[in-house]
């Protein structure tokens, strides 16, 4: 799947639905995440930092959040 971010400002994204608190890679994006239905539905942010030391730093930040099944399962943990 293409970068949709073609400046690559941006690799986290996270959903801020209270029912789908998960984070997304942009640069390792599956169909599965349906990041188009998540942009479409506004409950989304982006993470302040696209380095992995940086999206570790959130998730302990944020223990609500889970990584992606299909893009960050490294950090999936529910």
């Amino acid at each position: 799947m293409a970068r949709r971010d073609p400046d690559r400002s941006k690799r986290f994204i996270a959903n801020t639905d209270y029912r789908h608190l998960e984070v997304h890679d942009l640069d390792n994006e599956k169909t599965q995440c349906q990041i188009d239905e998540l942009m479409r539905g506004g409950n989304y942010k982006y993470l302040p930092d696209n380095t992995e030391d940086g999206l570790v730093k959130w998730l302990k930040e944020n223990p609500a959040y889970d990584g992606c099944f299909w893009c960050l399962n490294k950090y999936h943990r529910k």
